[in-house]
């Protein structure tokens, strides 16, 4: 229905104020003008805020291999992933290049930045350095650099933020000690803080996690209140005097903080139920028993176990 508007006739004196106001507002609108310019020009525009996305990155499997630790993770990762889409995802890859493409693909998907990634790794002390793999891409302070390493490292740069977290999965990822080695002949610096450095490198804006010696596969890494990646192994052959320094770091985490610069010692660390990285609140080797065992361990260290 159309409504019909009642004419008006101005008086005398509305006509006068009309005039009045029109001629201020002719005056006043250069003045607008030019305000509003100034604010468009040191107006920051907010990026838009995107959701956090939390990824466990595990190497693929090689044929004929058989690593029951490695297929522990793939299964509690990729159930933890059915319950959490949104939230957290288990990556299985074969490199590097793999596994970048893979992040990107479920980033760009979810229009998300990157929260934590877990990569998850067996260490190599017998090299005497630090390192991780992710699939047959092994990542050392040395080759960090490589052109493939160095690409697909790079292509995830504009998914971070101040809230990243990488965390090398690796046992001694994060070393730092002088170690013997295996044939006791010399000693070599493992350098787990010059990986780390160098990860920052990639990625100015987040924390870096590493351990100074083992990182265990047990029940509860998804529970911020269990020490589920501390602990140490079994064998005999982790009783070699040329293993001190691993016996002697149980437990101990670093972080660096590539925004600062700084490296600084940490508790253990884990993931909470939605794949958030988690530190624990009491240190792993504050509890007497553990240091008992750690100490009795250490005082059995013996020659020529390492075969």
């Amino acid at each position: 229905m159309v409504r019909k508007l009642k004419s008006t006739v101005m008086k005398p004196t509305n006509i006068i104020l009309a005039l009045v106001i029109s001629s201020f507002s002719i005056t006043a609108s250069g003045q607008d003008k030019q305000a509003i310019d100034t604010f468009s020009q040191n107006t920051v525009v907010l990026p838009e805020k995107r959701q956090k996305l939390n990824f466990f990155v595990v190497s693929k499997r090689k044929k004929g291999k058989l690593d029951p630790a490695t297929r522990f993770n793939v299964l509690r990762t990729k159930i933890k992933s059915l319950t959490r889409p949104k939230s957290f995802v288990a990556i299985i890859a074969a490199d590097a290049e793999q596994a970048s493409a893979k992040i990107r693909h479920r980033l760009q998907k979810y229009n998300a930045t990157i929260g934590t990634i877990w990569f998850d790794s067996h260490g190599a002390y017998k090299r005497g350095y630090s390192l991780f793999y992710i699939g047959h891409s092994e990542i050392n302070f040395k080759n960090i650099n490589d052109s493939s390493t160095a690409t697909a490292f790079a292509r995830l740069i504009s998914y971070t933020n101040y809230d990243t977290k990488l965390v090398i999965g690796s046992c001694y990822g994060g070393a730092t000690y002088q170690r013997s080695s295996i044939d006791y002949r010399d000693t070599t610096r493992m350098n787990g803080d010059s990986l780390m450095m160098a990860l920052g490198n990639f990625f100015p804006q987040a924390r870096i996690y590493g351990s100074e010696s083992w990182v265990m596969t047990k029940p509860g890494i998804f529970n911020d209140h269990k020490a589920a990646v501390a602990g140490f192994p079994k064998r005999k052959l982790f009783r070699d005097v040329c293993y001190r320094p691993a016996w002697e770091n149980v437990g101990k985490w670093n972080e660096y903080n590539a925004v600062t610069g700084t490296l600084t010692h940490v508790n253990s660390v884990t993931l909470d139920s939605y794949g958030n990285l988690a530190m624990i609140r009491w240190s792993y080797n504050e509890k007497p028993g553990t240091q008992k065992d750690i100490q009795k361990n250490v005082s059995r260290l013996e020659y020529d176990l390492f075969k």
